[in-house]
């Protein structure tokens, strides 16, 4: 059981959007272990480590970026093909595997993208059947099929963004698309293989929402949510490389559906255990929980929105506490195609409502500053409307239009008395708080 429990530890590294980075293992004194300084000894080097179940520094042996440097000299454009050579010396029953990956790198390195896509579907297939029948939860086997997942989704995207003079767009995603249906499909049977199923969740949420098909996304959320239903699985339960980037996912995925608190919790979450050090990730984290904090009442601390470069929300979080229209329309639409590409622009234009609250807010405390205990909670509505065309340019019916506007959404709570010229406060919390309105 300790021996599993320290895979999985070594496994736990959170990565939404982006290659979980895992650790690179240890040797026996504990320290990095040295990478392989030729082919055979690439081989021998997997080998000994699907053995001896050790995932993570599996990964890091194969990776040409990190420990498996040594098959960017031994792979040469034009070389021999390594496949068999590397499925004989790779071992039973992995070696075939070993000999597919070696064999798309080599296509890389012939310049043939196609079949370097190809091979790396292949492989991971082969990978996750051998997955699916090991015993017990295979929890070792989770970092490589990730990391295949991850260069198969790069490969396909660098092919797609070659042929965007073409009429047809996205081909080669959609094709990585299917083959992670079917995947999904079996796994889904399997009980025992939770983490690589939520996984390949992941990366079919991640490719629906670049196809903009977010129509889709329901579907696999659904399917997840029946198995936590039926089973009492949880996603927390996986290891943080899956588990933070799935609730990321979903988080998102409420806030393109407006469920706003269901959102919030989810990406909170995604936040919170998500490594510190994986500052991008939190970053892109905060890109989809910041607006749902805002709509929610909840305003970020400049030095968070600093501390992670989200200049974008700088100006808008101030507009909304101070209640200034003008700043929060201009930088609106400064970074309009910022906000249209998130997919978050409804939603932030949605909070403009919160800073005309937090205007009307500003000009009832001031006007019973002026008049004092005898003001009551009806007040003329002039004061109100040389404010808001002072800030929003709005004449007096604009301005009757949004104050009815903010009570119907029950960001004031009151009345507006047209023939009096008058707006009726409530007595009690005239201005409830943004997670007490209407949706």
């Amino acid at each position: 059981r300790s021996r599993a429990w320290q895979r999985r530890e070594r496994v736990e590294r959170s990565a939404p959007g982006a290659p979980p980075q895992m650790a690179a293992g240890s040797n026996a004194r504990g320290g990095p272990a040295a990478p392989p300084n030729s082919l055979g000894a690439l081989c021998m080097a997997f080998r000994r480590l699907t053995e001896r179940e050790d995932g993570v520094q599996l990964v890091y042996v194969l990776d040409p970026v990190r420990g498996g440097k040594v098959l960017l000299k031994e792979l040469q454009p034009g070389g021999r093909n390594p496949q068999e050579f590397a499925a004989q010396q790779g071992g039973e029953p992995f070696g075939q595997v070993l000999g597919l990956y070696l064999g798309c790198l080599q296509a890389r390195a012939d310049g043939e993208g196609i079949r370097e896509l190809e091979l790396l579907c292949t492989c991971l297939k082969t990978w996750v059947q051998m997955y699916i029948e090991v015993e017990g939860s295979g929890l070792w086997m989770t970092p490589f099929m990730m990391f295949l997942c991850n260069m198969a989704r790069r490969t396909a995207i660098q092919l797609d963004q070659a042929k965007r003079t073409e009429a047809a767009t996205d081909t080669f995603l959609k094709k990585l698309v299917e083959i992670h249906r079917e995947l999904f499909q079996k796994l889904n049977k399997e009980r025992a293989k939770r983490a690589g199923h939520v996984w390949v969740c992941c990366e079919l949420l991640r490719a629906y929402f670049k196809l903009g098909q977010i129509s889709q996304c329901s579907f696999l959320l659904t399917a997840i949510s029946q198995s936590l239903n039926k089973d009492g699985f949880s996603p927390t339960d996986l290891p943080k490389a899956i588990s933070v980037t799935f609730y990321f996912y979903w988080g998102k995925h409420k806030v393109f559906t407006n469920q706003l608190q269901d959102a919030d919790e989810k990406l909170t979450w995604a936040f919170n255990n998500c490594p510190a050090k994986a500052k991008f990730n939190r970053r892109k984290i905060l890109l989809y929980l910041v607006p749902c904090k805002l709509r929610l009442g909840v305003l970020p601390t400049q030095d968070l929105l600093k501390a992670y470069d989200l200049t974008i929300f700088v100006d808008i979080v101030q507009a909304i506490k101070e209640g200034n229209v003008q700043v929060f329309t201009e930088r609106m639409e400064e970074y309009a195609a910022d906000f249209i590409k998130m997919g978050t622009y409804l939603i932030m234009m949605r909070l403009k409502f919160t800073v005309l609250r937090s205007l009307t807010k500003g000009v009832h405390r001031q006007v019973l500053k002026q008049k004092g205990e005898g003001a009551g909670t009806k007040l003329d509505i002039v004061p109100f409307e040389q404010v808001f065309a002072w800030q929003d340019g709005c004449d007096q019916d604009e301005t009757a239009c949004l104050l009815s506007t903010l009570i119907t959404q029950g960001a004031v709570k009151g009345y507006l008395s047209h023939e009096h010229r008058k707006i009726v406060f409530a007595k009690d919390t005239p201005f409830p708080p943004p997670s007490k309105w209407r949706q």
